[in-house]
């Protein structure tokens, strides 16, 4: 028995869901709502139909979810995503958005149907036990800041003793011993300087670290010395510069100290080699990237000419519900006693006091690639 449109009509609009469908023709305004959609938006029918459903929308709904949107659409999947809608009378809520195409008889995607979920008590619920998570980790935070600032105090300490007897020391040795004291004050700056950043929880701005220009030839010399130190032997490492190759490159400069730059790429080189549990391909990928206007509206920077540094591993990977938490303070996909999951929280933060921005795509089982975007300076 084929059921008649005028009766899979009625049963939609009888639904207590949300269901929309939209015309994949023109900027796919809307065909049909039902009525759970006006009772979830406010809106009359009339108000809705012909429009494009991004009038729900508003400043503070996810960029990343519209994006995602906008690609399963282009790709004419299947999908789901969360995102936070304005209803009529500027009530926002959370809405979970199911969305399929439709297809004719000759296969072709002629509209989208749509299906709506309130589902803004449910996140309030999660964040409330996620604001619980972050306080019992708040805890887990302090006692390894307490064993790392300590791991850091001793050598110090040591070698305060050392330099009492600095009489019966020979320079090499003194020298030494100097070095290792600056060494571990260093880590133990960093560490304290690192929790007060997530303490504060405040939002970073361009230019809010001290201004430290460095030529980008000697940063990427210095930091892949770094790495290639750092990687175990079951690790195949690969890095691929594209950079100083004309002179234009020798005299570009970051905006960002060395110590800095060493520390993002650091974390996020080390972030690879946990998710092979140390064994796997490691690849490297750095050159100068023109960010255009449509790109830096979707990474939120200012166009222009960026070092892109790309960090592919070929580790566990994650799906995107995990991405799109990744770089959240405290969120890791270690285990307790292995991660407190600030290092891609300050790395992001590092970057984006600098002008730039880390992302990050992934697919389960196959690994990950982190891409950082820094402005280059160009000098004379």
């Amino acid at each position: 028995m084929n059921l008649s449109p005028e009766i899979l009509m009625k049963a939609l609009d009888a639904s207590d869901l949300a269901h929309t469908i939209s015309s994949l023709k023109g900027d796919m305004p809307l065909i049909h709502a039902n009525r759970a959609f006006m009772e979830l938006t406010g809106y009359r029918r009339d108000e809705v139909i012909g429009r494009n459903c991004r009038f729900l929308q508003g400043p503070l709904t996810e960029p990343g979810a519209v994006a995602r949107i906008r690609r399963g659409i282009a790709a004419r999947e299947t999908f789901q995503v969360n995102l936070l809608n304005y209803r009529k009378d500027g009530a926002t809520f959370v809405n979970h958005l199911y969305m399929a195409p439709v297809f004719d008889a000759a296969g072709e995607a002629t509209a989208y149907i749509g299906i709506q979920s309130n589902v803004t008590r449910l996140r309030q619920r999660l964040q409330l036990e996620h604001e619980r998570e972050k306080l019992a980790t708040l805890g887990r935070l302090t006692a390894g800041f307490s064993h790392e600032i300590k791991n850091a105090l001793q050598p110090i300490r040591l070698m305060t003793e050392v330099l009492e007897d600095w009489e019966s020391l020979g320079p090499e040795n003194i020298r030494r011993s100097l070095a290792t004291l600056r060494t571990n004050l260093d880590i133990a700056l960093q560490l304290t300087t690192d929790v007060l950043g997530i303490a504060r929880n405040a939002p970073h701005q361009p230019g809010a670290i001290p201004f430290e220009p460095a030529p980008v030839s000697a940063l990427i010399e210095e930091t892949a010395e770094f790495i290639a130190g750092i990687i175990p032997d079951a690790i195949r490492l690969r890095i691929n510069p594209n950079f100083g190759d004309d002179r234009a490159d020798d005299a570009a400069l970051l905006g960002i100290a060395p110590r800095h730059f060493r520390q993002v790429v650091g974390n996020l080189v080390a972030n690879a080699v946990d998710a092979m549990d140390g064994r796997g391909d490691l690849d490297i990928d750095w050159g100068r990237a023109v960010v255009g206007p449509h790109e830096a509206e979707t990474l939120g920077l200012a166009p222009g000419d960026y070092l892109r540094i790309d960090v592919r591993d070929t580790g566990r990977g994650m799906d995107e519900d995990r991405l799109g938490e990744l770089f959240e303070t405290f969120f890791t996909t270690k285990p307790r006693d292995q991660g407190n999951g600030l290092g891609l929280a300050v790395s992001l933060s590092i970057a984006r006091e600098a002008g730039g921005t880390i992302t990050a795509s992934s697919r389960l089982g196959l690994g990950s690639v982190f891409s950082i975007h820094l402005p280059i300076i160009q000098t004379s």
